[in-house]
């Protein structure tokens, strides 16, 4: 079934009776009336609320603009000022710059006058120097001249003739154009890679007849040389011929093969030099033409072959090399060398004057340095020298062949010289050595003598390691045999000081702060020169040492002792705070030890090897639970009142907790066994309480310290002796 719902409706109350249907349509037209009149004034007052929007709104945009064009006129008016802010800072800058400019300007035309000025007094001073110099250079010369005509009247032009032996060690050295792109020996085909070539060199003779001219300091010399020179070279080389009928590859391992050179020559020098004092020396050129010049060769070489028909190499043995002797060598003539000579005239310890005294010891009998006597008296002149020659051209003249050449079996059928490698192969010849000279002088013109010059003597002191001068020294100088002061204690800076000195024999002592004293012993022999005196001066050892934290790299001021021979204290050093470290020059000879017994760090013992050394000493901190004793920590007797004496091992302690905020301790008092256990308990309860009380009256706080007494219930030590006794009479700190 379908159930109707029902609807109930508030039915409206029943129109009156009088109206009528005219009235109801009056009365919905006028209904209808004012709703229009209500919508017209309802869009009338949105048209005029929509007016006054746009009004508004126009009105804000103009504001905007105005604001706008406001705000751009401000930006314009900002960017002038910036602008000419900025021409106005550049135009100062430039100013500046330009003051700037102009002060540098007059600073370096200030300076560059300075420097003209420094650059103006240094040269005068430099040609002061230079003409003093020179004038002393010249009294010197004069003076010397002025001494032979005394003694020895000297021509100005002498002749001697000499007779010259000569000694020393020669070398003919070959230089092969060796290539290394050949294998098969032959001309310039030396394989590098595995050749040695090694110059031994010999013996070597000359005698020389030549006439000496000299002129004041001026020297001449020409005649005749003869010289005989020896050399040996050793080579070592591989090479290999290949069978042409077999194709078998015979490879030749020459080892070490040596050859001998002989060489005869005539020549005739031309050298120039000079002579001062007892010194001469000659350099020229000598022309050489070779009389004869054989040569000789021996060594053995290993065959290797290598067959085709075998599967690996073999070997025919080690064979003796069958090389030339006395074979000749062509060279190419002439043979121009370089020579110098340099040596001195022993005529002041080989010749003596006439003895005019009886007494001896009264005059000097031999002759002065570079003094000679007159002909007449002594014609007879000795020298000795030293001397090179070298050969400034290629002398070999053999030419270019294969230096082994093979027969019909594999053996070496012959060997011509090295020299003959190829037509590159270069020959010079060097002799050096010793010369033994004879002179026999030949009179000439007298020369004119002149008044001797004042001698001088330039101190100057240096440190021996580096050289440089010290920048203050002290000199005094005596007589070696007489003992008198020659120069009173005078103040030596880095320029020296210089003089005037007597003839004769001198001792200089020299003193400075941090060096050894030092002594030098010095002659004045002659007149008119000055004597260079260098006194260098041993710097004295500075040991140093630092100290630091192992853990931390924080420095630790510490005490460091120094124990003489192991036991006995010589040095105690106290390193800063800063840096940790401290320095001590040490006395030489004793060996030394080092000890540091820091408070709260293991103790460290180590021997110093040099009394110079710089050692860097890490200390490792005590770690939690470890116990250490407190060193030189003194009580009065079964008293617990701490004795001044402990001064320093209580600062220790207090300087450890300081640098250690983190750290906490326990400090343990120890007994021995002489009296009651109580009294013994009660005594280490006091004195561990009175270590505990002066910490903090020291600045370290109460809650970082415990105390606690042990009484004689831990020894370390025998309580039977004194020592024993005293050892367990302890304050002990454990770190917690």
């Amino acid at each position: 079934m379908n159930a109707t719902p029902i609807v109930a409706y508030a039915m409206p109350e029943p129109a009156p009776a009088a109206q009528t249907d005219k009235q109801k349509a009056a009365a919905q037209k006028k209904k209808e009336a004012e709703k229009r009149k209500k919508e017209q004034e309802k869009a009338k007052a949105a048209r005029e609320k929509q007016k006054a929007a746009d009004a508004k709104k126009r009105e804000a945009e103009k504001k905007k603009a105005a604001a706008a064009k406001a705000n751009e006129q401000k930006k314009a008016e900002a960017e002038k000022q910036r602008a000419q802010q900025a021409k106005a800072n550049e135009q100062k800058r430039e100013e500046a710059a330009k003051a700037a400019a102009k002060a540098q300007a007059q600073r370096d035309k200030e300076a560059a006058e300075r420097a003209k000025a420094a650059a103006e007094r240094e040269e005068a001073r430099a040609k002061k120097e230079a003409e003093a110099k020179a004038k002393e250079e010249k009294a010197i010369r004069d003076y010397e001249k002025y001494q032979e005509n005394l003694e020895n009247p000297k021509t100005e032009v002498i002749s001697y003739f000499n007779l010259g032996m000569r000694v020393g060690y020669a070398a003919l050295m070959d230089k092969i154009q060796a290539q290394d792109n050949g294998a098969l020996w032959g001309a310039g085909t030396l394989n590098k890679s595995n050749a040695l070539q090694q110059l031994i060199g010999g013996p070597g003779v000359g005698v020389d007849l030549t006439y000496n001219l000299e002129y004041g300091h001026f020297l001449f010399e020409t005649g005749l040389d003869f010289r005989f020179l020896n050399s040996t070279s050793a080579y070592g080389f591989s090479t290999f011929q290949t069978e042409q009928v077999t194709k078998a590859k015979y490879s030749y391992l020459f080892d070490r093969m040596g050859e001998m050179r002989n060489l005869l020559q005539i020549g005739v020098p031309v050298m120039f030099g000079a002579q001062f004092s007892r010194y001469y020396f000659l350099v020229g050129a000598k022309i050489h033409y070779s009389l004869m010049a054989p040569y000789s060769q021996w060594g053995k070489y290993d065959i290797v072959v290598d067959d085709p028909m075998y599967l690996e190499p073999y070997g025919l043995g080690i064979h003796e090399l069958n090389g030339q002797t006395n074979a000749p060598i062509k060279f190419k003539q002439p043979d121009v060398s370089i020579a110098a000579e340099f040596g001195l005239d022993l005529d002041e310890w080989l010749q003596k004057q006439p003895r005019e005294d009886k007494d001896a010891k009264k005059r000097k009998q031999a002759v002065k340095a570079g003094q000679r006597l007159p002909f007449g008296r002594e014609h007879i002149h000795y020298r000795v020298a030293l001397f090179a020659e070298y050969s400034l051209l290629n002398t070999n003249g053999t030419p270019a062949t294969s230096p082994v050449e093979f027969g019909a079996t594999p053996m070496v059928q012959k060997s011509n010289t090295m020299l003959a490698m190829n037509g590159n192969t270069k020959l010079n010849n060097l002799f050096v050595g010793a010369k033994f000279t004879v002179q026999f002088e030949v009179p000439g013109k007298k020369a004119r003598p002149v008044p001797p010059p004042p001698a001088y003597a330039i101190y100057s002191v240096v440190d021996a390691n580096t050289n440089e001068p010290l920048k203050v020294a002290f000199v005094e100088t005596r007589g070696t045999e007489s003992g008198k002061i020659a120069m009173r204690e005078k103040q030596i800076g880095p320029k020296g000081f210089r003089q005037k000195h007597a003839l004769g024999s001198f001792t200089a002592d020299a003193k400075a702060d941090g060096y050894y004293p030092a002594t030098q012993v010095f002659e004045v022999e002659k007149v008119g020169t000055t004597q260079y005196i260098t006194i260098a001066m041993k710097p004295r050892p500075v040991f140093r040492v630092r100290v630091y934290n192992k853990e931390t790299g924080l420095v630790v001021p510490a005490t460091v002792q120094l124990l003489k021979n192991d036991t006995m204290q010589a040095y105690a050093l106290a390193t800063d705070s800063v840096n940790g470290s401290a320095r001590q020059m040490l006395e030489e000879g004793p060996q030394y030890k080092l000890h540091i017994a820091q408070m709260g760090y293991d103790t460290v013992d180590m021997m110093i090897s040099n009394i110079g050394d710089s050692l860097n000493i890490a200390l490792t901190p005590i770690k939690k639970g470890e116990v250490f004793i407190v060193k030189n920590l003194h009580f009065a007797t079964n008293k617990t009142r701490i004795l001044s004496s402990s001064e320093e091992a209580l600062n220790d302690l207090y300087m450890y907790l300081a640098r250690n905020p983190k750290v906490r301790i326990k400090i343990i008092g120890h007994t021995d066994n002489v009296g009651k256990d109580a009294a013994n308990q009660k005594l280490s309860d006091g004195r561990a309480n009175a270590v505990m009380k002066d910490l903090i009256e020291r600045g370290i706080a109460p809650e970082r310290i415990e105390a606690e007494g042990r009484g004689e219930s831990q020894p370390i030590d025998t309580n039977e002796t004194e020592e024993g006794r005293q050892n367990n009479r302890r304050v002990e700190i454990e770190i917690l």
